[in-house]
């Protein structure tokens, strides 16, 4: 569900209806000019104005536009406490046990280098290495509903203090990073975000997220010893057997420690020189499903799927996992994934979480074409920070009110039913039918 245009009596229903929501967040703001900035941000955001920098906020609430930039970036007020706070309104609203984490990244350009973890890094924005600074998201998905539940700015290894080049302690200051703040990987920046939503009562049982998160082994396992069955994307690149290999035992004489077994290598292989390999996935059998409904129409994908050995340093890593091999039936691209289901897991479950990261994709679209996400022209750690934050409250709004007052009975009968593809099946006429039962 994406955002929609509203009728005049919806949205002066919906003005009411903000009020009351934003009231629930004042105790965290301290002050009333706080209070009155936090106010104007939320009309700014989800009003008709089209630039959504707070300069223009300001102006069309009739605002000194300087007090707007001082709210994000130097008055006191609580914004980690505002994230808990819509974190555990999701929960009590729409957490479930079958809801769906999806971790991901967004970037935004920047010019010049004073931005707060701004660097020459791989931009999505225009699709190359750039200058911009990159956030680490996660999402939050139950049914029709879909929020994102946190953000964080990452920060470069670039940013870190230098006792030998003063001008990094200089560019830290000017923007504002606590000292606490260093470099942290991606990957444990994501950690930490599932940790505190699941802290806040945030309930789910599973987790999907792309390669740059799934190609780390030791955040799939960390992620597991949360309790959560994940399906991440995998590079092509990642090793294994599709059989159990063979442990071979060296001969012991008796002497000293029993020599560790030795494995087999036989029919080790890429996930994706698996696809030819005899012993691998070449001879099974493609099934086809409808993952997504796009703007272009269905997109359907066909797959395979095995238990999998991961190897590392020459024997199995751990048990056995899901391989998922996914191909697009028009683009011919190939995705692989990795999940620690159970054994006895359907494939409709695997394919639905590992392909439900477009609805945080629809999550940063919204965010940026409707309420300025990217719009943002604040320098400072906290004042990036506090937008994230503040972005994900009105962006919750949005969707809380949409859900519950525009699609009604449509979105209760949507939430009573499956939310897995389905098997697509070839009519006589040769052309493909499949449904998703629950999303769109």
């Amino acid at each position: 569900m994406g955002v929609v245009p509203l009728t005049g009596d919806e949205l002066l229903r919906a003005a009411k209806d903000l009020e009351k929501y934003l009231r629930s967040y004042d105790q965290l703001l301290g002050r009333v000019e706080n209070r009155e900035h936090f106010r104007r941000f939320a009309r700014g955001q989800l009003g008709p104005i089209e630039r959504k920098s707070l300069e223009p906020i300001a102006d069309a609430e009739g605002a000194n536009p300087r007090t707007l930039q001082f709210f994000f970036s130097r008055y006191k007020w609580d914004h980690d406490g505002v994230r808990t706070k819509l974190q555990k309104k999701i929960a009590a609203a729409y957490g479930g046990p079958h809801g769906v984490f999806v971790i991901d990244e967004t970037s935004d350009d920047k010019k010049g280098e004073h931005t707060a973890g701004v660097d020459r890094q791989y931009c999505g924005q225009s699709g190359k290495i750039d200058n911009c600074i990159v956030t680490v998201h996660l999402a939050y998905i139950r049914q029709d509903f879909h929020a994102l539940v946190d953000g964080e700015l990452f920060l470069p290894e670039s940013w870190n203090p230098d006792p030998g080049d003063p001008g990094v302690q200089e560019r830290r200051e000017q923007a504002g990073i606590p000292d606490t703040v260093v470099h942290e990987s991606k990957c444990a920046i994501a950690l930490r975000q599932l940790q505190r939503a699941m802290g806040n009562g945030v309930t789910g049982s599973f987790v999907s997220a792309d390669e740059g998160y799934g190609g780390k082994p030791w955040f799939r396992d960390e992620v597991a010893g949360l309790g959560l069955t994940y399906v991440f994307e995998v590079p092509k690149s990642t090793e294994g057997w599709v059989h159990e290999p063979e442990a071979i035992s060296p001969e012991w004489k008796g002497n000293g420690r029993p020599p560790k077994p030795t494995y087999s290598q036989l029919g080790r292989d890429r996930v994706d020189e698996l696809l030819v390999a005899r012993r691998g996935l070449r001879f099974g059998k493609w099934k086809m499903f409808k993952v997504h409904d796009g703007d272009k129409g269905p997109e359907v994908w066909e797959f395979k799927r095995s238990r999998f050995w991961e190897h590392s340093d020459g024997k199995p890593r751990g048990t056995a996992q899901w391989l998922l091999v996914g191909r697009n039936v028009l683009t011919h691209e190939v995705k692989y994934f990795l999940s620690n289901a159970p054994e006895d897991a359907r494939i409709e479950a695997l394919i639905f979480v590992a392909f439900s990261r477009w609805r945080v994709e629809r999550c940063f679209q919204d965010c940026k074409t409707e309420l300025g996400l990217n719009h943002a022209e604040l320098r400072t750690y906290d004042g990036i920070s506090r937008h994230l934050i503040l972005t994900a409250v009105n962006y919750y709004f949005l969707q809380d009110w949409t859900l519950r007052h525009r699609d009604g009975e449509k979105n209760a009968a949507v939430s009573r039913s499956a939310n897995a593809p389905t098997r697509s099946k070839r009519s006589s006429s040769g052309k493909s039918k499949a449904s998703i039962r629950g999303h769109k």
